[in-house]
């Protein structure tokens, strides 16, 4: 009996021990997060004759855990390994459990000098180069709404507009006593399709910047990003290739209580397939120069500029889409007696991430013009000229306005000389009510509305166009109690008018265009009672009511009514 408790004790000191050396050492964390959704949804069809195919009541959901292992074996190696776990509501004993590797990463330092990465990467380069713009989605959302949209960030990896990409990259600087503080250099490769070693080929995309740091004042860079078909990987011999350099700059400095810095970038690309070149041999260059002033003082920034981006111009990192609008819907893919497709609706944009994009493409991404025909590939939107202006005002007592606006129009007429005029204006504000009150409590209010224009008159009533989207947002949270939260918020997209449609080939030129006739409108006004448990795990039950009306299509308009229960947490 004395030799069984001196076992236990020995025991018990050597889990003692290992456990503070492991605490001294942390040579493992265990890292993830845990979501269950539940939902319940109603569709209702707004059909001349009553929808009798269409099961009208769906509930759905799933519960997943997120397991990482994150492994430092010595003080310059750190490796992550993420595994999921996931159930979806229905899938009894085991029968609906899917476990996949989500995330696999190995970094490190080699001789205090290189910094590499292989495996899962997180990459962007310059916003011409490899750079993820979220065009389409919703600025500044609304709290009741920003709880989904995370959601969807989480799964595709989208964090700070990179893109997550599978390979390896490296960056290593020196530092110098005179004439230049530093010079950085980075470069990575990364797989975008193996071959099948008969008809398609491996395609890598790699990619380098110089960084070359003068002063505080004073920095430029030299970026190329080039996406290529290695040769000899498959029997066919089209070979593709997309080279892209830029050469981006910033100088600043201060006038009195005034901070100023003018920057800009400025390149060219080549696309082409070899056994194709008088088809797909395109080539093109941009400018984009940027002014700042910033009055600390009295919280307040202004900006304005130019924009220049050739027609043939194209970057595949920069103008590649995070939505993919030939994907499927989540829920009632199909609906009204002719079992038709479901157009998309704004809680598809907003909650549904099987619409998204994981990585970039090759081709030209469809875009939605009743969402963004303005810049649909951000700001490397190709075949645009103009001027830009914003300003931002931040006040630390509670409350913010942000507000951007560009003038813009096409360099190249679209099927005719006549060119299109392209305008769009954004304005987002938020008050903290709690700061201007001096109240505990959370009290906020959000608000933004975005405006665009798209405008051709030509030599015939034909090439006329006249499009206008009104995008707005509104909503509110309130902390009634320690942790207990009340959220409202309304979205909604209003767009009328016509526009053509450019169908683009598989070397991304424009063969055809097709007229589209808009009178189309979506909301969404969303409820919401949320728990905080603590800053990293809440619940929330959330009761959303969509409604979708298009006046112009042969698309029956409808509803849906959902109600979720969203438990999230992340460790």
């Amino acid at each position: 009996m004395m030799n069984l408790k001196r076992s236990f004790a020995l025991l018990a000191s050597v889990f003692i021990l290992n456990s503070a050396v492991a605490q001294q050492q942390r040579m493992v964390d265990f890292v993830g997060g845990a979501r269950s959704i539940m939902t319940n949804n109603q569709l209702m069809v707004h059909d001349s004759l009553a929808d009798t195919s269409t099961v009208k009541r769906n509930t759905g959901g799933y519960a997943l855990i997120d397991l990482g292992v994150n492994i430092r074996p010595n003080s310059t190696t750190e490796i992550l390994g993420t595994f999921r776990i996931r159930n979806n509501y229905g899938g009894f004993w085991g029968a609906g459990v899917t476990v996949d590797v989500r995330e696999l990463w190995l970094k490190g330092i080699i001789g205090n000098i290189v910094r590499y990465q292989v495996g899962d990467l997180n990459l962007k380069q310059t916003p011409f180069t490899f750079y993820n713009h979220h065009a389409d989605r919703f600025d500044s959302l609304p709290s009741v709404f920003a709880l989904q949209n995370d959601i969807v960030g989480y799964e595709k990896f989208y964090s700070n507009n990179t893109w997550r990409q599978q390979g390896a990259n490296v960056d290593f600087g020196f530092t110098f006593s005179k004439w230049i503080e530093e010079i950085n250099f980075s470069a990575y490769t990364t797989r975008l399709n193996a071959s099948n070693f008969s008809t398609i080929p491996d395609r890598l995309f790699s990619g380098a910047t110089v960084n070359i740091v003068q002063s505080k004042h004073f920095e430029i860079n030299y970026n190329v990003a080039s996406v290529f078909d290695v040769k000899g990987t498959a029997s066919a011999s089209n070979n593709f290739h997309n080279n892209v350099n830029t050469v981006n700059t910033s100088y600043g400095s201060s006038i009195g209580a005034l901070d100023w810095k003018i920057s800009g970038e400025a390149g060219q690309s080549d696309y082409a397939y070899s056994e194709a070149p008088d088809e797909s041999d395109l080539s093109d260059y941009f400018i984009y120069a940027k002014g700042e002033i910033n009055w600390k003082a009295k919280h307040l920034s202004i900006n304005g500029g130019y924009l220049n981006v050739g027609p043939d111009f194209r970057s595949i990192g920069a103008q590649s889409k995070d939505v993919n609008y030939s994907a499927l819907t989540n829920y009632y893919e199909r609906y009204t007696n002719s079992q038709s497709l479901r157009p998309y609706s704004l809680y598809d944009l907003l909650s549904n991430d099987a619409i998204y994009n994981t990585g970039i493409s090759t081709s030209t991404a469809a875009i939605d013009a009743s969402i963004n025909n303005v810049m649909p590939y951000g700001i490397a939107t190709f075949n645009r000229v103009g001027g830009f202006a914003g300003l931002n005002y931040s006040n630390p007592k509670g409350y913010y306005l942000t507000a951007t606006h560009f003038m813009l129009n096409e360099i190249r007429g679209q099927g005719t000389t006549a060119l299109k005029d392209l305008n769009s204006t954004e304005i987002n504000a938020c008050v903290e009510v709690n700061k201007l009150l001096n109240f505990k409590k959370t009290i906020k209010v959000q608000g933004g509305v975005t405006y665009m224009t798209t405008a051709r008159s030509g030599n015939i009533t034909l090439e006329d166009v006249d499009l206008k989207t009104t995008k707005y947002q509104v909503g509110a949270e309130v902390e009634v109690s320690k942790g207990l939260d009340l959220l409202f918020g309304i979205v909604s997209l209003d767009t009328k008018g016509n526009e053509f449609i450019a169908e683009r080939n598989q070397y991304t030129v424009a063969d055809y265009f097709n007229k589209v006739d808009y009178k189309l409108n979506e909301s969404i006004t969303a409820y919401g009672v949320r728990y905080r448990f603590d800053s990293k795990i809440y619940i929330c039950g959330l009761f959303q009511h969509t409604k979708y009306t298009d006046d112009m299509h042969t698309n029956v308009n409808y509803a849906v009514d959902q109600f979720s229960l969203i438990y999230n947490m992340t460790f």
